[in-house]
């Protein structure tokens, strides 16, 4: 399954699953969490180059500023998302909730560019570069404690508030925070929603849920 269908199936499970009470090899833990999808990171190759400076006096709602940026942004409103375009024909969507709204914007992009003449790839092919969650076990925690207990785990109240917790395979990152909410920052669907899982199983041995 490519990871745009990944990310659609975990935006259901999302929705719905974790609505109801999460499950482990121990049973079910009694608490109610909500994980919401912040952002994603997503890109594609909508055509072989750009001309960026043409593209800039033409679309709307864009600037070009290559002393800061050698990429020419797109500010979209509905739904809220920033498209940053490069003269080698690659974008790259930041502000997404869905790949849905992915899809969408890169069908306006590539229909507005192919009305100007310019040769676009007819399917462009997305792919996930990063996703940011969160969630909130709606109770406080006891970082310095938990730190003690987990492996992998980095809390400096002195730098960062929260604490860092790396998976295994270090592609998936845990911040914890005192009030309860957790934010997951991974490239994959699976790997975010395991080790969210793996986080409420820790948690609830140390008798926190």
């Amino acid at each position: 399954m490519t990871k745009c269908g990944n990310l659609i199936i975990f935006s259901r499970i999302i929705r719905n699953l974790y609505k109801k009470p999460l499950y482990t090899s121990g049973g079910e833990i009694p608490f109610m969490a909500d994980i919401k999808i912040e952002n994603v990171v997503a890109s594609t190759q909508i055509a072989k180059s750009l001309d960026l400076n043409k593209l800039a006096e033409i679309i709307p709602n864009s600037r070009y500023n290559p002393q800061e940026i050698p990429a020419l942004i797109i500010h979209f409103e509905k739904p809220k998302t920033v498209a940053m375009l490069s003269s080698k024909g690659k974008v790259v969507f930041t502000g997404l909730k869905t790949m849905k709204d992915a899809h969408e914007i890169t069908e306006n992009i590539r229909k507005k560019l192919n009305s100007l003449g310019i040769k676009v790839y007819k399917r462009p092919d997305l792919k996930i570069q990063n996703i940011v969650a969160s969630t909130d076990i709606k109770k406080n925690l006891n970082l310095k404690s938990i730190a003690r207990s987990l492996e992998n785990a980095e809390y400096d109240p002195k730098h960062f508030l929260g604490l860092v917790y790396k998976t295994d395979d270090h592609d998936t990152i845990l911040l914890l925070f005192n009030s309860g909410k957790i934010v997951c920052n991974g490239s994959e669907p699976e790997k975010i929603s395991t080790a969210l899982d793996k986080m409420t199983n820790e948690l609830s041995s140390l008798g926190i849920l």
